[in-house]
């Protein structure tokens, strides 16, 4: 299953965490790439974006570790992270549920849930990851107790056949079309995708259509805002502009402004 034509991001992770921010992908078990960070500002809250996918995130304080899987949001939210605490995290390709978690995306849209609540390997992750002194150390560890028990989706499933569509068309698949692919009725389909991902498909082709965007503007790939809407299927540059900043907190010229501040500051 291709689910890596568009690979999961939330920005203020980085822009918030600049200074320590760390990052590895991998293209195995569903795993999209780990990252580390301390968060340099004190009392703030982090701004969470859209991203139709699931993140387990260790926070790895001394005395009180703790690990919660937090599932996308469908609009801008805010999550509050501990000044000078440590946090680990897995962030899993879009569409991805690993087997070691007994949940489906919707039961956590919109919402942490402490690890333990719904994995065996919560408490004994939390302790093992508490004790590692590097980066590489966590993946490793974090790898040796959760590959071998990562069950990818089956591309058989009606709800996994239409997130790979959608992620293939970078969200521009009409339901109509979506239908005629999958040979069944828009009330299945809008049913079965629903229940499982916790998104209508359009909302979903919507959060995938950002995160693509957000992708380019992240590495910088496009000159002209204007192109930047139209080749991502935008009806114009207002509509692009708006569902932007309603994902995003700004707009798309506003947060290159931010991005241009960053990379002169690293």
């Amino acid at each position: 299953m291709n689910t890596q034509l568009i690979s999961p991001i939330q920005p203020y992770f980085i822009l918030d965490a600049q200074n320590s921010y760390q990052k590895k992908e991998i293209n195995r078990d569903g795993i999209a790439h780990f990252y580390c960070f301390t968060l340099d500002k004190e009392g703030d809250a982090v701004s969470v974006v859209p991203d139709a996918s699931i993140d387990i995130i260790f926070k790895l304080h001394k005395d009180k570790p703790e690990a919660w899987a937090c599932g996308s949001w469908r609009k801008l939210g805010k999550t509050v992270f501990e000044h000078g605490c440590s946090y680990f995290g897995i962030r899993y390709q879009i569409g991805i549920v690993p087997s070691f978690l007994s949940i489906k995306p919707g039961d956590i849209i919109d919402q942490s849930i402490p690890l333990q609540d719904i994995s065996i390997l919560g408490a004994s992750l939390v302790d093992r990851l508490s004790n590692c002194r590097s980066f590489e150390q966590q993946i490793r560890v974090f790898q040796q107790a959760c590959s071998q028990k990562t069950d990818l989706l089956q591309s058989s499933k009606l709800y996994h056949v239409l997130i790979n569509l959608m992620l293939k068309h970078h969200g521009n698949i009409s339901i109509t079309e979506l239908c005629h692919q999958s040979g069944y009725s828009a009330r299945t389909v809008s049913n079965s995708f629903n229940d499982y991902y916790g998104f209508s498909p359009k909302a979903c082709n919507l959060v995938l259509r950002y995160q693509h965007v957000l992708d380019r503007l992240m590495q910088n790939d496009c000159k002209r805002l204007t192109d930047l809407a139209i080749d991502s299927g935008y009806s114009d540059q207002a509509h692009f502009f708006r569902q932007f900043k309603q994902y995003n907190g700004q707009g798309p010229r506003e947060f290159q402004h931010i991005l241009n501040k960053y990379i002169h500051r690293t």
